[in-house]
């Protein structure tokens, strides 16, 4: 039986099921493309935690092989291993606690799926965002992230 007031979220999770090209299930707010994109949601919250684990293979696991990431400045974009390599120096040289990918919307473009929205990072007692944009790609029938941009967190 649910609890007083819990109704809701068990009314959402109905209609979700019901209703998944109407109602998101991973972030409220967030466009939702279609039955198959709420089912098969690509890995971003694995990806955060991989990063919070310092797990560098979890990362390269959800990195495209030819990913680019674009720093803010003064760090430049790096495209390939480079890229690979710098995301993983810059996780084994963080101190976050917590790290979360909340998309504001999602949408498809021909073989990506385009996100955008805010990544927030913990560390201590401190909590920071930044914009990103991100763009993941299936590669060997994985979402994996082809293009990975965000701005200086504040």
């Amino acid at each position: 039986m649910p609890k007083p007031g819990g109704r809701g979220r068990y009314l959402g999770l109905i209609l979700g099921l019901a209703m998944p090209s109407a109602v998101p299930l991973f972030a409220p707010g967030s466009a939702v493309l279609s039955a198959q994109a709420v089912g098969d949601q690509p890995p971003r919250w694995q990806l955060a935690g991989a990063f919070v684990r310092r797990d560098s293979a979890g990362i390269r696991r959800f990195l495209a092989p030819d990913v680019m990431i674009w720093p803010p400045a003064p760090d430049t974009a790096r495209r390939g291993s480079a890229a690979i390599a710098y995301f993983q120096r810059l996780a084994l040289s963080s101190s976050v606690s917590r790290s979360a990918f909340r998309p504001r919307t999602i949408r498809p473009d021909g073989a990506y799926l385009v996100e955008q929205g805010d990544w927030t990072f913990t560390y201590g007692r401190t909590r920071v965002s930044a914009r990103y944009d991100l763009r993941w790609r299936r590669v060997n029938d994985r979402w994996r992230v082809s293009f990975l941009r965000w701005d200086l967190f504040r």
